[in-house]
């Protein structure tokens, strides 16, 4: 059995979820390429194109982690083909050979899923949960399908299927696959895993970039060589260390079993469920402190891209109100514009109600009203304001937890009164 590459740590939270990349991960696929790229390069009459040269020449160092529209203008130049039109036109050729190749049964794939993956993909899904495994690739859907298909996981990967379709920037009609963030930001908001407690495992440069960028928590290399101990294998290594790998493994069987053996276990769960009330309360706390500190850009941090807002007391008498990040602070600013020392003080400190689902506190104002703010000249009057405010925060993509709804029932200041 093939030992992991480097030591052996925990993962930095419990393991809930796992995506797979596909091509070099799961299944041996790095030949049907070069077989679309030959046939695309023998319809517009490369000359001297054998399998060896183009073996050469896909294996140029230049490629490695490039685009697919380099790869077209490098075997351009390397056939010396006078293509007149735009490389984007033989790269999306080469991908609809591909879809062809497997959809007419040329290849056959289920000799290329690597030798007892498929049970222990089976595995790992009993462990968390099938809908808590997915799959994220930069190849097509019908390839991906087909893949599937053949390992006979056809009813696998219930946490959603991410693929290229998925990620076609509208400009340039081409999709933003790995290295981007975007293929792995779409599976974990499919997955809804908070990202610190997803892994998961690549065997490529660009796949382990992708997932870094987009915050998965652990990020599992993997080598699938027939000798993980040649130069090349461990040269394949330090690459996945260096993009940002947690750990690199000889097989993707070997990484599945890490995952299992760390897997979250019912106490992890409690765990995880106790620091998640943590982390609200937190948040509550620090959209607080942003107010004694003067600081918007705290305040906002503390918020969703759009929050609800019922005032209970005002006169919206608890209509809902939106508002982005920005203007919650900015609503904070005016505020303290008028009462420039004021303070936040905690009658009752910020708390999970026993659901967790809710943070409430009880909170005093004290200060002056000293300032002209909206056009309000300063009466010099004390500020003694206090209130109860209930906030609504729900996890986001990266893991972190935002206020998308404040209640509040409070008295006014003087300075509200006048406006």
């Amino acid at each position: 059995m093939c030992q992991p590459t480097t030591p052996q740590p925990r993962p930095a939270a419990a393991i809930q979820g796992t995506l797979f990349d596909l091509d070099g991960t799961c299944v041996d696929t790095e030949h049907l390429s070069p077989l679309a790229w030959a046939a695309v390069l023998a319809e517009i009459g490369a000359k001297g194109l054998t399998a060896s040269a183009l073996e050469d020449a896909l294996a140029s160092p230049a490629l490695r982690g490039a685009s697919a529209s380099t790869i077209a203008e490098h075997l351009l130049k390397s056939f010396d083909i006078n293509y007149e039109d735009d490389p984007v036109h033989l790269v999306k050729r080469k991908r609809a050979v591909a879809v062809e190749m497997v959809a007419n049964g040329d290849v056959d794939l289920a000799p290329l899923w690597f030798d007892g993956l498929p049970r222990a993909i089976r595995e790992l899904e009993l462990k968390l949960g099938a809908e808590n495994v997915g799959l994220c690739t930069s190849n097509m859907r019908p390839i991906a399908n087909a893949t599937v298909d053949a390992g006979r996981l056809g009813d696998s990967f219930c946490g959603g299927r991410t693929v290229q379709e998925d990620v076609v920037d509208a400009a340039t009609g081409l999709p933003r696959i790995k290295p981007e963030p975007d293929l792995y930001l779409l599976a974990l908001q499919k997955l809804g895993i908070p990202s610190n407690h997803v892994a998961a495992l690549e065997d490529s440069v660009v796949g382990v970039t992708s997932a870094k960028k987009a915050g998965v928590g652990t990020v599992l290399g993997v080598l699938n060589r027939k000798n993980n101990h040649s130069d090349e294998s461990r040269a394949a290594k330090d690459a996945l260390l260096s993009a940002g790998a947690d750990l690199v493994f000889g097989t993707t069987v070997d990484a599945v079993k890490w995952i299992i053996a760390h897997a979250a276990t019912p106490e992890d769960d409690e765990e995880v469920s106790l620091q998640i009330l943590k982390e609200k309360e937190a948040v509550v706390r620090r959209y607080f402190e942003g107010v004694n500190q003067k600081d918007p850009a705290m305040m906002a941090s503390c918020f969703a891209d759009q929050v609800e807002l019922r005032d209970m007391c005002g006169p919206s008498k608890g209509a809902p109100r939106f508002a982005s990040a920005q203007d919650m602070a900015d609503r904070c600013m005016e505020f303290l514009a008028a009462h420039p020392d004021c303070i936040v003080e905690f009658e009752h400190p910020p708390m999970c109600d026993r659901e967790g689902k809710w943070v409430w506190c009880h909170w005093i104002e004290s200060g002056h009203w000293t300032e002209e703010s909206l056009g309000v000249a300063p009466q010099n009057t004390p500020l003694d304001v206090g209130g109860h405010t209930r906030f609504l925060l729900e996890g986001q993509d990266d893991g972190s937890q935002k206020i998308i709804k404040q209640v509040v029932y409070r008295t006014f200041s003087e300075w509200e009164l006048s406006l």
